[in-house]
């Protein structure tokens, strides 16, 4: 496994489009400055950890196309600088957390492809930037 504690400035993690077999490092939590992460069109595997949640610079993350499974975390909601997120064609189940109609700046809220239950949070359509 990487680890990013030897990284904590890092802004940019960009890996997509590759064949990358990994679990999203605990290490990843290291880096405060995180504003970046790209990691679609991977093998990453099993579920998006909750420590994403405490990286608070966060303004994008695309996971699109990989092998995540488990819920969205709840500690999504600590992001309040998210603009972008992308968990689409991956293995995510169970409901959307209503809690994160309170992600104000999301502009793109992206997570077909999955085996998602319930309906849309009604809470994610009072997000007057995302476009819908």
């Amino acid at each position: 496994s990487i680890d990013f504690s030897r990284l904590p400035w890092l802004e940019i993690l960009s890996i997509g489009l590759n064949h990358f077999q990994w679990l999203i490092p605990q290490t990843l939590s290291h880096c405060h400055h995180h504003q970046v992460l790209f990691a679609e069109k991977n093998e990453c595997y099993r579920s998006i950890p909750e420590l994403l949640g405490s990286l608070l610079e966060l303004k994008c993350i695309n996971l699109y196309g990989n092998r995540l499974t488990g819920t969205i975390p709840i500690t999504f909601v600590n992001l309040s600088k998210l603009e972008f997120l992308n968990i689409g064609q991956n293995h995510m189940h169970r409901n959307i957390p209503s809690e994160l109609g309170s992600l104000t700046h999301v502009t793109l809220f992206s997570v077909e492809m999955n085996n998602l239950t319930g309906t849309l949070p009604e809470s994610l359509f009072n997000i007057s930037t995302l476009q819908i």
